[in-house]
């Protein structure tokens, strides 16, 4: 379904719905085979807990600017990124979220728990939303990447909210939050595979991957690349860093890019 060939506006809307009630039917099955899947406490145990002057756990939360430095360089990029009408909600959306997630984290940072938590992950979800939403306009049609900002941005924001409430209920479930960060990752990857672009300067995006993959990377390696660097940096600390440097690629694709020429663009792999 996903990369089946659009034919208009109202076929895209449908398409783009269905396409998160998927979602919801896979949370669905899940919840129901494997049941809720809490926050495990464990998560807020960071490996730098230094103090700069009045900032607690500084490294983490100081490190966020890299992630708002970011975000105020889309929004200065303003009028220099190659968008289209279809596109510019989806970019005002990233501007909008890159930042928010910068003083979401940094509240999170200062007093790590499952409250804050919440504060961290909503406009995280919504980043990613914008993210896929531009992927789609790229890689499927302007139109369908439009349409899909608005459910799927409903089931990623339902799905922190639906933790959030569990979660205070003493029982939280991950589940939809999980469904819709991992299915839009991967979603991405596979757009960027197997889907001709429409824009150049595909090189970005890749290398916002490679970013990704290194941010994910020492966000499970916390602990030890603290001790490796002798309490220097934290794999927190660098997964901020690389967080910046993802958002900052997905910008710098928006300013650098050029449309292809309409043969290039209507191209599509044999067998799609």
């Amino acid at each position: 379904m996903l990369f089946a060939k659009f034919r208009g506006p109202v076929t895209e809307r449908q398409q783009a719905w269905e396409l998160a009630g998927v979602a919801l039917l896979l949370y669905a099955i899940l919840r129901l085979v494997f049941g809720p899947l809490p926050q495990w406490l464990s998560y807020h145990d960071f490996a730098d807990t230094r103090q700069l002057g009045f900032v607690p756990r500084a490294g983490d939360v100081l490190t966020n600017l890299a992630i708002l430095i970011s975000g105020l360089w889309g929004a200065l990029l303003y009028r220099q990124v190659t968008v289209t009408g279809d596109d510019r909600p989806a970019y005002r959306l990233a501007v909008v979220a890159a930042i928010l997630t910068a003083f979401g984290s940094a509240y999170y940072h200062w007093d790590p728990s499952n409250e804050r938590l919440v504060w961290d992950r909503l406009p995280m979800s919504l980043l990613l939303t914008s993210v896929l939403a531009l992927v789609l306009a790229d890689r499927v049609s302007p139109p369908f990447g439009r349409e899909a900002l608005l459910p799927f941005g409903l089931v990623a924001v339902g799905g922190v909210l639906l933790w959030g409430f569990t979660e205070a209920a003493g029982r939280g479930d991950l589940l939809l939050y999980l469904v819709m960060r991992i299915g839009a990752t991967v979603a991405v990857l596979t757009l960027l595979i197997l889907r001709p672009p429409r824009h150049s300067g595909s090189g970005w995006l890749w290398a916002a991957v490679a970013f990704d993959v290194a941010e994910t990377i020492c966000e499970r390696l916390d602990w030890q690349i603290w001790d490796l660097t002798g309490g220097i940096a934290s794999g927190h600390n660098l997964k901020h860093l690389f967080s910046g440097a993802v958002i900052a690629c997905l910008f710098g694709w928006l300013r650098q890019r050029r449309p292809l020429p309409a043969a290039t663009a209507a191209r599509r792999p044999s067998g799609s």
